[in-house]
């Protein structure tokens, strides 16, 4: 099974750092509409507090997983 996970890449006011969302979608479409949502609040928020955005991107990772693996610790 091939999951896409959200990663931003944002610098405001010279302070720079990765993004990722915990949680993942399976399809590639639904990951970059979400993707497009979040740089577009953070746009929204650099603006709301006069910081300078200079740097901005996204884009889904996407990894193949295999569906029967038990996350760790689980029983």
């Amino acid at each position: 099974m091939t999951i896409f996970i959200p990663v931003l890449w944002v610098c405001i006011n010279a302070h720079c750092e990765f993004m990722q969302q915990r949680g993942f979608y399976t399809n590639e479409e639904e990951c970059r509409e979400e993707v497009r949502q979040q740089k577009q609040k953070m746009r929204d928020r650099a603006e709301m507090s006069e910081g300078e955005l200079t740097q901005l991107e996204g884009t889904c990772i996407d990894a193949t997983v295999d569906k029967n693996l038990r996350a760790k610790g689980e029983q």
